[in-house]
């Protein structure tokens, strides 16, 4: 079972100030809901989540890093379908078929979709994809909310065009196969970055032959990790190495609870999100396990927004940089972005990359201003006991790599949470994820029964990564 990954809590918290390098180009927008605090009588910014990542009013804004003439960009949602009369939805932010005449029963452009103007619809088998149960909507308001509706919200990314694909029905469910259709659709039809805030434990070739597929033809897909507290590193196609996979955080930037982990890309925030509420929708209502009245979520006197919690609303965070640096810079490829995006993220929680944040929180501004060509990582994939010569030793597997690399290093410490580390040696470069990193010998391990193995990787531009590996002896 496919489904659309929605959650949703009331909760109150502080927000701590972002930092940034200076910016410029374009300003900031002035929507209502991204200017105000306190709507729904929270102490927080309505839109605190833009902000966090690093869109904000600020000089710094990462904004004023993209230029004013930045380039359209087709961002297909794969999810619940569309509002699109909602007034925060300009026209001019929906993808238009360029091939297709609307409503005169012919499939034009020979794609096998007849009428589909702005997407498709793949359970009616038609060009009106429109959003019954208000997912979508809530979504693509956070990509691309209009920045002229000054009573509304700002969504990410002015230049996005948005293709609308219903592959998630009116009750949040779904078929991998439609959602597999969905993908070669996008890829198809010009799509540069695929927002799933859906998800399910099925792996299949035909969702994994759909992903390989729109990554060869240079998509960014981008993929909620979902809302269990599960570990996912098995499921689905969360864990190919060909999508981001996305965990939320909350206002202490750590691992929101009901956020899954496991073979986890990047992290943004997933708490109290406001978004576009889609006309005569409640998205929370009939979520089991969820106690929630009616309403309850709806923000503004005309009841057109709406706030949620879950992994689905932190996916379109990801999605709309990934979108903007496009927009920005058209000719950075589908790797590029993934390698910047986990790059220049904000480690958080656990230090160094870790199965509940993965690289770190994302961060606009530092991904906005990379080189097109960089890349920092660092990983431990897994450990072995070997035999090398007389002696046994602890071999190390994983990644020490960057496009200019400086050094890499191996170390260990005692305990849970060394404060103490010594260094093994280099580690030899490796993109891995299951390159040999390097070997300790066995008898550095006396003295204690759990031990922190740690790989540091150090960039020219003086940036580091490291990667934690706990090894428990007997």
């Amino acid at each position: 079972m496919i489904r659309a990954l929605r959650f949703w809590l009331l909760i109150g918290a502080g927000l701590a100030a972002s930092a940034g390098a200076s910016a410029q180009m374009l300003e900031p927008p002035d929507n209502h809901y991204f200017t105000s605090q306190g709507s729904w009588g929270q102490k927080y910014p309505d839109q605190w989540a833009l902000q966090r990542i690093g869109f904000d009013a600020t000089p710094n804004s990462a904004w004023r890093l993209v230029k004013k003439n930045a380039q359209p960009v087709i961002v297909a949602v794969i999810d619940t379908g569309l509002d699109w009369n909602h007034r925060n939805i300009d026209p001019e932010n929906i993808w238009r078929n360029p091939k297709e005449t609307a409503g005169n029963g012919v499939d034009d452009d020979k794609n096998g979709y007849i009428d589909d103007v702005i997407g498709w619809d793949f359970f009616d088998r038609d060009g009106k994809p429109w959003d019954f149960d208000g997912h979508g909507t809530f979504v693509s308001g956070i990509i691309a909310g209009s920045w002229k509706d000054k009573n509304g919200i700002a969504g990410i990314n002015p230049f996005a065009r948005l293709m609308v694909l219903k592959a998630v029905n009116n009750f949040g469910h779904s078929r991998i196969s439609y959602v597999s259709e969905a993908i070669a659709y996008a890829a198809d039809n010009g799509a540069r970055v695929i927002n799933l805030s859906l998800g399910g434990k099925e792996s299949t070739k035909v969702a994994q032959a759909a992903i390989d597929y729109a990554y060869s033809k240079g998509v960014v897909i981008v993929v909620a990790a979902g809302n269990e507290g599960a570990d996912v590193s098995k499921f689905g196609i969360t864990g190919s190495d060909k999508v981001l996979t996305v965990a939320a955080t909350g206002f202490d930037d750590q691992r929101a609870i009901f956020s899954n982990f496991g073979k986890i890309s990047v992290a943004a925030p997933g708490l109290d999100i406001l978004s576009m509420r889609g006309r005569r929708t409640d998205t929370m209502l009939g979520i089991e396990g969820v106690k929630y009245t009616a309403g309850a979520a709806d923000v503004g006197d005309d009841k057109r927004y709406y706030r949620a919690s879950g992994t689905s609303f932190s996916t379109p965070l990801v999605s709309g940089l990934a979108s903007l640096m496009i927009a920005n810079d058209p000719t950075l490829t589908n790797r590029q972005v993934m390698n910047i995006i986990k790059s220049t993220a904000r480690d958080v929680g656990t230090p160094g990359v870790d199965q509940y944040t993965g690289y770190g929180i994302i961060d606009a501004r530092a991904a906005l201003s990379a080189p097109k060509d960089y890349f920092l990582f660092a990983g431990i994939n897994r450990v072995e006991v070997v035999q090398k010569g007389s002696a046994q030793v602890v071999r190390v597997r994983g990644t020490a790599d960057a496009n200019a690399l400086k050094t890499a290093r191996i170390e260990i410490g005692q305990g849970e949470a060394p404060t103490n580390w010594t260094t093994i040696g280099a580690a030899a470069k490796g993109a891995g994820p299951d390159n040999v990193l390097g070997d300790i010998p066995a008898l550095k391990f006396e003295g204690a029964k759990v031990w922190q193995i740690r790989v540091v990787v150090t960039h020219s531009n003086g940036s580091t990564r490291e990667a934690h590996f706990r090894l428990s002896l007997g």
